[in-house]
């Protein structure tokens, strides 16, 4: 099949969570079918469409100048549209589906999040979305935690307009991929009719096999995009509130936040025991060398990337309950699970002082990723769910 996948930013190098979803999606279809890219390309913006070319057979990128976003933001305020869907439609993007479709004789459209349904689909073409998260829960999500009267009042909004507009996408759509089954449930939950396929997230584990060789002692690391706010609210929410009951125990211990473009709020937290890393080349040697890979989130939605990770890195993964959702996994047998301040730090401070419990934990989460989260397994099922959408319609 003639495959085009449009997606809001060019998946390459795949160095946070969606682009790595999308990157891999696309390597996995490649295998099977000839893949065409529809991109979106900010004249400042990061990405290589280059790193994309053994997998596509064809690659158009759509310039565009994002400008204020703020204003934008106030603006849509006083649209029915949501902000998520005005500022991910424009004209360019049109006119080159229309041609990319007509061109290559598509079989099918796979559309990379939500927000990227605002657009006239080509007539008999069967289009796919590939839900990340649901955007108008995380908004509400959002909307609940935010302590800013803008934001907070401005993601209420969102989150009204755009489930409206979620929803409707994913009625028309042939089937939405959702890296969760509760997901999938939710979706449902507004329209019984909508058709859901569960496609995980996913970890190349052959290149996250941790080496030979000791741990950090008293380590723990969080990886992720720290300007993405549920990222940015986890991460203060450790600072802030666990990390001084660690070290009320274990006064050395020592907290790595890896991630591009961290907000000041993060920042500010630097010390001689807090490293910052920003943008790093690759993040696995930071997982490799600590004794504790810590998921401290409090809101977001889909598959966490962060988690089937750290297993495929060997380290043990202390979550919140949120921050492990969509993923079948154990408190006590691949990780453990603790919401609160304190009992999140109780976990940390278990794992640093039980080297069997730390060991377990990293062997079963490992062995649990290998049987579930390769991308190879999850290239399998994508593969089946286009061919099946294009064939129904």
């Amino acid at each position: 099949m003639n495959i085009l996948v449009m997606t809001p930013y060019v998946p390459y190098p795949p160095n946070f969570g969606g682009s790595v979803r999308i990157y891999h999606l696309i390597r996995q279809l490649s295998r099977c079918h000839a893949v065409h890219l529809l991109t979106y390309r900010e004249e400042t913006g990061a990405g290589d469409p280059k790193g994309l070319e053994p997998f596509c057979k064809t690659i158009t990128a759509v310039p565009r100048v994002v400008g204020d976003k703020r204003r934008q933001q106030l603006r849509s305020l006083f649209s029915p549209r949501s902000f998520q869907l005005r500022f991910h439609t424009n004209a360019g993007m049109q006119a080159a589906i229309d041609r990319v479709v007509a061109e290559q004789k598509i079989d099918v459209i796979l559309v990379e999040f939500s927000q990227m349904t605002g657009f006239r689909f080509p007539a008999g073409v069967p289009v796919v979305l590939d839900e990340h998260n649901v955007e108008f829960d995380l908004l509400d999500r959002m909307a609940a935690r935010e302590s800013g009267a803008f934001r907070k009042t401005f993601n209420r909004i969102e989150a009204v307009k755009f489930r409206r507009e979620e929803i409707a996408a994913a009625r028309r759509a042939a089937v939405t991929l959702v890296t969760s089954d509760r997901d999938g449930d939710l979706l449902r939950q507004h329209d019984a009719g909508i058709r859901t396929v569960t496609i995980t997230n996913g970890v190349d584990c052959d290149s996250f096999t941790r080496p030979e060789g000791p741990r950090k002692p008293d380590t723990a690391v969080f990886v992720g995009a720290t300007h993405y706010f549920p990222n940015e609210d986890g991460v203060l929410f450790f600072l802030r509130d666990i990390i001084g009951l660690i070290r009320a125990v274990r006064p050395g211990f020592h907290f790595t936040v890896v991630g591009g473009r961290p907000p000041p709020a993060i920042v500010a937290y630097k010390s001689a025991n807090v490293a910052v890393t920003g943008y790093v080349d690759d993040v696995r040697p930071f997982m490799w060398e600590s004794s504790v890979f810590a998921v401290p989130l409090r809101m977001g939605g889909g598959t966490r990337f962060k988690i089937v990770e750290a297993f495929a890195a060997g380290v043990p993964v202390v979550s919140t309950r949120l921050g492990a959702e969509g993923i079948p996994v154990g408190h006590g047998r691949e990780l453990l699970l603790a919401d609160g301040p304190i009992e999140f730090g109780a976990a940390v401070l278990r794992v640093l002082s039980e080297p069997a419990l730390a060991e377990s934990l990293a062997h079963a989460g490992l062995e649990f990723v290998r049987k579930n989260f390769d991308w190879s397994v999850i290239g399998d099922k994508l593969n089946a769910a286009l061919e099946s959408a294009a064939h129904k319609s």
